[in-house]
């Protein structure tokens, strides 16, 4: 058969690839001006990732199965100057989180829920859930731990050639503290500290994450070696600061939540404190009360920031 394109796609005559293997030809042709759909596919991305919602809800289908878009006219708008700009990801970025629509408020009007609950017409910005690389990151940069350069090589280069079984690749190895995005993903040996927090399944092409909220992540929270050596981490870094007790609880809610504590919540972090540490057994028993009041806050963070629009800091 000659190289050629799919004719059940094609309107008229089908055109025909004579260079190489076409495969550039092809290319050129899905990312042409006279193909609109994948800029109107790329930029209604691009709005889901900014805004947890696409302006065409289907992301996956733009077909007669799937929904209309909500604005049509701003999706045809984007996809033009999105074509305009070279196609360039970043200025589209840009465009839209400069825009009043990506900057106005989260807050509740009982009106327009009324007229729109699922926020389609974007009256308000939506509460976003925060992805699982976000999760890890955060629990890394808190206790100071967080490597962000580039790794050399991958566990699965240096397995080489084989059956990929975890003892082999070690993928759940605690000590890396790279980025997320660094992390080697293989097929059915997801990391857990990913795959717990609806991490896209590697087998199949996902265009948006789910959201799930189950007792697993809540427990992985609580009894994880990672999350329990990087709440030791932590607190031993809020112990090197100079200053008190009290200076040293404000140091931590700055740090895990970006504000400082209530009156309430400082003196129950007190008290936390000196009563965890006149119980423990352990050999520094001020050390242990500190991690295990940072891996406290670190369960509170990761409670309320996974619906919060903004989440760790």
């Amino acid at each position: 058969m000659p190289r050629g394109f799919l004719k059940e796609l094609s309107h008229g005559a089908s055109p025909t690839f004579s260079h190489g293997s076409g495969r550039r030809e092809l290319a050129e042709r899905v990312a042409s001006r006279d193909n609109p759909l994948t800029a109107r596919v790329i930029v209604n991305r691009i709005w889901l990732h900014l805004f947890g919602r696409g302006l065409v809800p289907t992301t996956e289908n733009f077909g007669a199965a799937g929904q209309p878009p909500s604005h049509p006219e701003l999706l045809d708008h984007l996809a033009v100057s999105f074509m305009d700009q070279k196609w360039s990801v970043k200025q589209m970025i840009r465009r839209i989180v400069l825009s009043r629509a990506y900057q106005i408020s989260s807050s509740y009007d009982s009106h327009n829920d009324e007229i729109d609950p699922d926020n389609a017409l974007v009256w308000r910005m939506g509460k976003k859930r925060l992805e699982a690389e976000a999760i890890r990151d955060a629990v890394l940069s808190i206790s100071g731990k967080l490597d962000i350069t580039p790794p050399i090589g991958t566990p699965v280069a240096r397995a080489g050639e084989g059956p990929a079984n975890p003892g082999r690749l070690n993928l759940q190895d605690q000590s890396d503290v790279h980025r997320s995005v660094y992390l080697p993903v293989v097929r059915d040996q997801l990391p857990e500290s990913l795959a717990l927090f609806d991490f896209a399944d590697p087998s199949i092409v996902t265009s948006e994450r789910a959201t799930t909220s189950g007792p697993s992540q809540a427990l992985y929270l609580m009894n994880s070696p990672f999350i329990a050596k990087q709440a030791q981490d932590a607190a031993d870094r809020l112990r090197a600061d100079d200053g008190d007790e009290i200076h040293r609880i404000e140091r931590a809610y700055l740090t895990f939540f970006a504000r400082t504590p209530t009156v309430a919540e400082r003196d129950r972090a007190w008290s936390f404190l000196n009563e965890f540490a006149g119980k423990t057994t352990k050999g520094d028993s001020a050390r242990e009360a500190w991690s295990a009041f940072c891996q406290a806050l670190y369960y509170y963070s990761a409670k309320s920031a996974p619906m919060c629009s903004r989440g760790f800091r």
